[in-house]
Order: structure tokens, then C-alpha cells, then sequence
């Protein structure tokens, strides 16, 4: 890991409430916390051996696990890591593409673009014969000229820019742009681009493979690690076709790639080892022992309350410093849930003009995102997730599916996989009736 700059826990609600905000940590962030320990499971460490075990470009891995579980910040500390090993590429399809509409056209384009991107600002030239085959066949595929390029919304430069940039990285540019903001040239490229998707496949390839070349001319690592980041934001359809139809020419990439999926994709029936031989999950944080000993897991509990001392000074911010343990508690083991509540839990003292936070100021954080619940879930969620309290499991069918996807349910492991209700969701009466009423029945 970077060396770590030292930064003093906050000790007003401001600094505090900035603090909280749940982005990706790079790696030597002062407030990283490890949760190897807390988690029971060594997924992080198993995703870095499985890169350097294979042979060089040749890790495809599918790393899933809930939203707000701490994937991107493992990748960035991944990425850190190993640096010696492998020219890191970190690509978060949010800054480039359109989650909701991706299609696997897109997933090729971005890569070839930004290889481009990362090798020229690294001072390293592909093959310009190459270039200028590449650049050709677009052209030809998408009907793009010099002309539309330079006046695309978005991608214009100044002549000096323009000089430094080839215009294949410009046109890339322009095509994922073009993409990302659905302009109404996006399906026809996608359907130029899915007719002759093996040569698109074939000449990213060949970039890619160029890159590799090109960097151990210059005595820099040779293998190319490409984490694509937030896949799991892709609608549940799309991300299945993704993995299961298209897996096999997402692997083809001469490179070590990370996709990060969703958590239902994961669990398909379609079997994820299937499409990714390689694949990891990554758990949440246990706050009990395991899935039939509800004893505290004291290791997870402290790893938690040490990314809230991280962040803020709780004998400065917090009356009593005990209510961080109710923070943890409301989390569930969901580090972004962990910040979610803090943050809002801030807004509720400073609202009633506190400097500190209050037990009240605790429970307010937790209730803002509880209601967050409450707007979503039905009737028979309330009797599935009851179901899933009491026996700790859940099945593949779609219903159980959509409440791990918003994280009604959260999974946990370490020796044994197993399940539970959100603790923000225990509270609320239509799961406490659901809740009596399977009490009820197992009576009967």
C-alpha cells in the first residue's frame, strides 16, 4: 500500500460530514481501514494471487459483490499493488458509458480507447502502421471523417491538442461520447460495429497486444491489468448477456481484466464459473459469528468502529462514544451504509443545532435510509425477507434476486455462506407483522 498521509479525525460536524462521503479510496488513504479479517474472507488477497499466478494476460476475473461492500476501493488498492507487475488501467464505466443501456460493442470500444489514452500520456508510441489500419476501418464502419470528428459536441481541440492526439483516439473519443449521451448516431454505430464485431474484436486485440509490446521495449511491465469498474450497475438482463453470451470474447482481451458484476449475476443459474472460471465475491462485513452462532463477531464490529475513528474524533463528535457501536449495529456490515447513516445522522445534530451527535442524531441516520425501504418493498418482500431472518438463506428465484440487488438482503461468509434481513429493514412494522405471522405458523 502507498505510504499513508496522516489526517486528523474531524472534529467539527463539517469536516466530519466530509469525512462520511462513501467514495473509493485510493490506496494510502488515511482513512482505509483493512477488513480482510472483519470480512472472514480473503477474497482481496485470492483476486491479486490469481494475476500474478497466471500467466501474463491471461486473468479474466468476475468480482462481484453488494453495492457499497468496498469492490472499488479493493481494485484501486489492487491496482497499487501491483504496479511492478502490471501497467494498470482503472476504468469506471459511470465517467464513460451508459450503465443503463450498455452493450458489449461499448465495453471494446472504451477499452481501445483508453489504452490509447493511458499509453500516449505514459510517453509510449503503438505501431503507427498499425494506427493507421485501425483508424481506416473505423472510418469505414462508422462513416466518422476528420470533419465529423473535429466538430463533435465534446471532443473539439485546439489545433496545437489536435497535432498531439492521433485522430483514431479523437474518433474513440467521439464514439463513446456519442454513446455515453445517446445521441441518435449511437445505435446506428452499435449495429455497424455488431456486424463485424470479430474484426472490431480482432483489431482491440491487436492494440492491446501492441500496448504489451510497446512497454517492454521501454523496459516498463508488459502485462496490461484492465479493472472495469461498476458493471454492476448494468439492469440485471443486460448484465447476464454480458457475462453468459459475451464472456468468451470479453476474456479474448490479451490482458488481465477485473468486470465487476452485479450480485444476482452472480448467482444465475447459468453458473458464473460457466463464463468466469476465475470469480470472487466480495462479502459483507460480520457482525455475528456465522450463519447458525448469533454471538457478536467482535473482529468485524471493531474493524467497523475504526473506520468511523478514521473519519471524526467520536470523543469530540459522539455523546456518548458508545453510540458508534449503534452506528456499526444499524450498518449490517455495509461499509457504505456505515457512511450513509453517519452522514445523515451529522445533518439531523446540526439541523437541531448541536455541535455533537446525539443517540436521537443516530437513529435519525438510520431512519432516513430506513424510509428509503419502506418505499420500495411490498407486502410479499416483507414475507420472503421474514423467511430469510429466520432460516439465514435464501433461493435463486427472481423475488429474492431484487432484494439482494437493493440490498434488503445482505450476504455474508467465511466458512459457510449465509443471509440476513437489512437491520435497517427489522424495525419497520409490515416486517414485524410478516415477521409474527411465520412465527405464528411454525406453531400451528
Amino acid at each position: 500500500m502507498a505510504a499513508t498521509t496522516h489526517v486528523p479525525p474531524a472534529t467539527s460536524l463539517r469536516d466530519a460530514y466530509r469525512a462520511f462521503d462513501p467514495k473509493p479510496l485510493e490506496s494510502g488513504d488515511p482513512y482505509f481501514v483493512d477488513l480482510t479479517k472483519a470480512r472472514d474472507s480473503r477474497a482481496a488477497e485470492k483476486l491479486r494471487d490469481t494475476i500474478e499466478f497466471c500467466e501474463p494476460g491471461h486473468a479474466a476475473i468476475a468480482f462481484a459483490g453488494h453495492r457499497g461492500s468496498g469492490k472499488s476501493t479493493e481494485l484501486l488498492s489492487l491496482l497499487y499493488a501491483m504496479r511492478h507487475l502490471c501497467f494498470g488501467i482503472y476504468l469506471d464505466i459511470i465517467d464513460y458509458l451508459d450503465a443503463s443501456d450498455l452493450q458489449y460493442t461499448d465495453l471494446f470500444l472504451l477499452v481501445a480507447r483508453r489504452v490509447l489514452d493511458e499509453l500516449r500520456e505514459a510517453g509510449i508510441k503503438l505501431s503507427s502502421g498499425l494506427l493507421k489500419d485501425v483508424e481506416k476501418w473505423f472510418c469505414e464502419v462508422t462513416k466518422e471523417t476528420e470533419e465529423t470528428v473535429e466538430f463533435a459536441a465534446g471532443v473539439s481541440t485546439e489545433a496545437s491538442a489536435r497535432a498531439e492526439i492521433p485522430f483514431i483516439a479523437r474518433l474513440l473519443a467521439k464514439l463513446t461520447a456519442d454513446i455515453k449521451v445517446g445521441s441518435t448516431s449511437r445505435e446506428k454505430t452499435r449495429e455497424e460495429l455488431d456486424h463485424y464485431f470479430s474484426t472490431l474484436v480482432s483489431y482491440v486485440n491487436a492494440l492491446v497486444a501492441d500496448a504489451s509490446s510497446k512497454l517492454k521495449d521501454r523496459g516498463r511491465p508488459s502485462s496490461i491489468l484492465i479493472l472495469l469498474d461498476n458493471l454492476d450497475r448494468v439492469p440485471s438482463e443486460k448484465s447476464e448477456q454480458l457475462v453468459f453470451a459475451h464472456g468468451s470474447e470479453l476474456q479474448s482481451l490479451p490482458c488481465h481484466v477485473v468486470f465487476t458484476i452485479s450480485i444476482d449475476t452472480y448467482y444465475s443459474a447459468k453458473n458464473i464459473g460457466t463464463a468466469f472460471p476465475h470469480n470472487l465475491i466480495l462479502p459483507n462485513v460480520k457482525l455475528r459469528k456465522g450463519k447458525s452462532d448469533a454471538g457478536r463477531n467482535e473482529e468485524g464490529i471493531r474493524a467497523l468502529l475504526r473506520v468511523i475513528e478514521r473519519r471524526m474524533d467520536i470523543k469530540a463528535l459522539l455523546e456518548p462514544p458508545e453510540l458508534a457501536k449503534r452506528a456499526v449495529e444499524l450498518s449490517g456490515g455495509s461499509v457504505r451504509q456505515l457512511m450513509r447513516i453517519m452522514g445523515e445522522a451529522i445533518l439531523s445534530a446540526s439541523s437541531r443545532k448541536l455541535n455533537m451527535l446525539d443517540a436521537e442524531a443516530i437513529e435519525d441516520g438510520g431512519r432516513a435510509l430506513r424510509q428509503e425501504f419502506q418505499r420500495i418493498l411490498t407486502p410479499e418482500d416483507y414475507k420472503l425477507l421474514a423467511r430469510t431472518h429466520e432460516s439465514k438463506e435464501i433461493d435463486k428465484s427472481e423475488p429474492y434476486m431484487q432484494l439482494l440487488r437493493n440490498v434488503s438482503i445482505l450476504e455474508y461468509n467465511g466458512k459457510d455462506v449465509w443471509h440476513d434481513v437489512n437491520p435497517l429493514i427489522e424495525p419497520i412494522d409490515a416486517f414485524q407483522r410478516a415477521w409474527s405471522a411465520l412465527a405464528s405458523s411454525a406453531t400451528t
